[in-house]
């Protein structure tokens, strides 16, 4: 996917020359202003910023996978550049709201930026039909949501700002659940154009989004994201109709669903997720030690002989489990998959008292993983043990332990691996947020 259109998304650049003694505006045409995308923009130019889309819905992958990971402690990265991964993340140290780490959150900001822009330069052109217009909104929409959910998995309690139309004056910071109420009405609002959008897009989407390629079918990614959100607000009506309109599907293939697509060759870029020298993700030891035998998921995992010991900050850590999930800079990173669908399905069923749809959930995840029927007691309270089990190992490294753990208020059964680690509620809120909040108007 080499699709680095960003530059449409990018703030006006200019430079200045001296022309008898005055100064003009000279725009640099490598990096147009906004308003030349958001006033009359051709076709051409909607295109480059649908493929923007796709591009910068990316941004924020690594940080924020790696970070809910540790802050989860369902794997730590041993990282020989940046201690902080081990200390501050674990609680060793206190959190430092300028750090690297707030990229997990502000990374985000531009795939709503984009968004964004998208959106008004639909409304304000003639170039395309209102159909077509439809089609370029939902799927803006549908990243906006997504970005937005990423940066309140982040932020927790400390909500997001839902509105930056306009970057200079932007909303204050919803609550956690206003948050999610917001994204799941951008969310709704994508879908409304995705029905509008005709039968066919009139743009070529990226190879990762095989199977999702018409309005139709884009609005089932939609709807899977949708079920997402539900389930974190906790509306098991809602989760259960947004995945009968998504692309769940308990005899299906696991893995169906869209992916982010890479290229290391220029402009594009590779897998960010890649260990590397200096980065080495590696599982919980005491989660990996109890995999059931025969389990296709250990596959995630490549035992080291002989282990790998990380110490920092005064405490040590030994893991033979390195991350085996991407290999080649070319490997595509899942956004959401049927897995985590049919999961979904079995705890909302676990929620309403439908046992037998949730057994039937569970053991369609481990029949998929090459394991046999679920066994253990049907009440509520033991199915949900028991999802909880399976999505460690079906949605490892695709940043979920901690969000599931903190949205069923058990952040306290998480065991902590080494002395005096904690479990963060929250990361905090970057220090930009806070400067912005607390200025000075002169």
């Amino acid at each position: 996917m080499k699709n680095k259109f960003l530059y449409l998304a990018g703030v006006a650049m200019s430079v200045v020359t001296l022309n008898s003694c005055e100064l003009e505006p000279v725009f640099d045409p490598n990096f147009p202003s906004v308003d030349a995308v958001t006033t009359n923009a051709s076709k051409a130019q909607l295109d480059a910023l649908i493929i923007g889309q796709f591009s910068v819905a990316r941004n924020g992958l690594e940080t924020y996978t790696r970070v809910v990971g540790v802050v989860g402690k369902e794997l730590f990265n041993f990282n020989t550049t940046e201690s902080r991964w081990w200390t501050e993340l674990n609680g060793l140290r206190p959190i430092d709201n300028s750090a690297f780490y707030n990229g997990a959150t502000t990374s985000f900001g531009l795939p709503v930026r984009q968004a964004n822009i998208i959106i008004k330069a639909c409304d304000n052109t003639t170039s395309v039909t209102d159909q077509q217009k439809n089609a370029y909104k939902g799927i803006a929409n549908t990243f906006k949501g997504l970005a937005y959910l990423y940066m309140v998995n982040a932020q927790g309690k400390n909500g997001v700002r839902l509105n930056v139309e306009d970057p200079f004056n932007p909303s204050k910071p919803a609550t956690y659940a206003e948050s999610l109420a917001g994204i799941a009405k951008l969310l709704d609002d994508g879908a409304a154009q995705l029905d509008a959008a005709g039968t066919a897009f009139p743009f070529t989407l990226p190879t990762g989004f095989a199977g999702f390629t018409t309005p139709a079918n884009f609005k089932r990614f939609n709807r899977a994201v949708a079920a997402r959100v539900a389930l974190y607000q906790g509306d098991n009506a809602k989760a259960s109709t947004a995945l009968s309109q998504s692309f769940y599907d308990i005899a299906g293939d696991i893995n169906l669903g869209p992916k982010h697509s890479f290229n290391p060759s220029s402009p594009d870029e590779g897998n960010p997720l890649l260990n590397s020298t200096s980065v080495r993700i590696v599982g919980n030891v005491k989660m990996w030690d109890a995999a059931e035998a025969g389990d296709k998921r250990l596959a995630k995992v490549a035992v080291q002989t002989p282990a790998i010991t990380y110490s920092a900050g005064g405490a040590s850590y030994t893991s033979q489990y390195l991350a085996n999930m991407y290999r080649a800079a070319t490997d595509a990173v899942p956004i959401i998959r049927n897995e985590e669908l049919m999961l979904i399905a079995a705890e909302v069923a676990a929620n309403t008292n439908a046992t037998t749809t949730a057994v039937a959930n569970i053991n369609a995840v481990r029949k998929a993983n090459g394991l046999g029927n679920y066994a253990g007691a049907t009440d509520r309270a033991s199915l949900v043990n028991a999802i909880l089990k399976e999505r460690f190992y079906s949605l490892w490294y695709e940043g979920h332990r901690w969000l599931d753990y903190r949205r069923l208020n058990r952040l306290s059964d998480i065991e902590l691996p080494v002395a005096g680690m904690k479990v963060l509620e929250n990361m905090e809120r970057p220090v930009q947020e806070v400067n912005w909040d607390n200025r000075i108007v002169k």
